[in-house]
């Protein structure tokens, strides 16, 4: 799978191991136009300049897309929108990004769309903790979850109440300080094996799923290791028969730079307080990086033309 770079923030322009030999595709111009919320007028024309900087409208083989900041990772629906062909979608991700009824498109929102594609056949929603099941439970799509379009498996816990109880989810720790391992999560896929295997595999990872110490994000972290994350890609690969239609990877943490009302409204309600080591983050996100990179090599095979 190639690797590409989407420089909409800097923070993976800071990572000279990273984009050493690898094409990087410019667009520090959209990324405070979009970061975190834009309407969606402003994102169609944002996908149309993508198109233009990557000189075509769809991607001819699989793709595996750094895009920076988890507040982009609305950025995720422009690029499962280039496949040209049917897809299952695996979502890693401590947070839904499923809210519905919302009337712009947000960082958590986008999942929403994406599952509504014609192309996109069963979602997997992997690793979340909050807001699935606190005050924003309401916005989730629960005709889609209690019929099983999409698959959720939390971290470490059950989700809490009655609507969540007419929902199959096993969590991915059998408790929540005891580690997952492969044989529980392809014990936890084997209902879903048969439509794994049926159609290639997206995966979009937002880094926040992981512990603080691993990943350095914009946001709140969450409980996994990063051992658990490469059991997760190396089970539903094996399962998707290594035929990945291509991956996205957000969570890299950047300073917040907003151009829109939108932006900034959520920046400031939704993003928490943090401290933050810029030259820390860097050489910990960059690792991180690095890593993913190398392991999706391995697991992925080509898809036939």
């Amino acid at each position: 799978m190639d690797v590409r770079i989407l420089d909409l923030d800097g923070s993976l322009a800071a990572q000279p191991r990273l984009v050493h030999g690898r094409g990087m595709i410019a667009a520090g111009d959209w990324g405070p136009r979009v970061r975190m919320a834009c309407g969606f007028r402003r994102f169609r024309r944002f996908e149309a300049a993508l198109a233009d900087r990557l000189g075509r409208e769809h991607d001819g083989s699989p793709q595996m897309t750094f895009i920076g900041s988890g507040d982009f990772h609305h950025v995720s629906l422009a690029l499962v929108r280039r496949l040209r062909e049917p897809f299952n979608l695996l979502v890693i991700d401590k947070h839904p990004d499923w809210m519905c009824g919302v009337p712009f498109l947000h960082c958590g929102t986008w999942l929403r769309h994406a599952s509504l594609l014609p192309l996109a056949r069963r979602v997997f929603h992997v690793g979340g903790d909050l807001d699935f099941d606190n005050s924003y439970g309401w916005m989730a799509p629960w005709r889609q979850l209690r019929d099983g379009r999409i698959a959720v498996l939390p971290a470490i816990r059950r989700f809490r109440g009655r609507a969540w109880a007419g929902v199959p989810h096993q969590a991915l720790r059998p408790s929540p300080a005891e580690p997952t391992n492969r044989g529980r999560i392809e014990e936890l896929l084997r209902p879903f094996r048969a439509d794994l295997a049926r159609h290639p595999l997206y995966v979009s990872l937002d880094k926040d799923v992981l512990r603080a110490e691993e990943a350095v994000v914009n946001w709140d972290s969450g409980y996994l290791t990063t051992a658990e994350v490469d059991h997760v890609l190396d089970v539903f690969s094996a399962a998707a028969r290594g035929r990945l239609a291509g991956m996205d990877v957000v969570g890299d943490w950047s300073p917040v730079r907003v151009r829109s009302a939108l932006g900034a409204l959520f920046h400031l309600t939704e993003h928490p307080r943090l401290s933050i080591d810029s030259d820390h983050a860097t050489q910990v996100n960059e690792s991180l990086n690095l890593r993913l990179i190398a392991r999706t090599a391995q697991a992925a095979v080509p898809l036939a033309g």
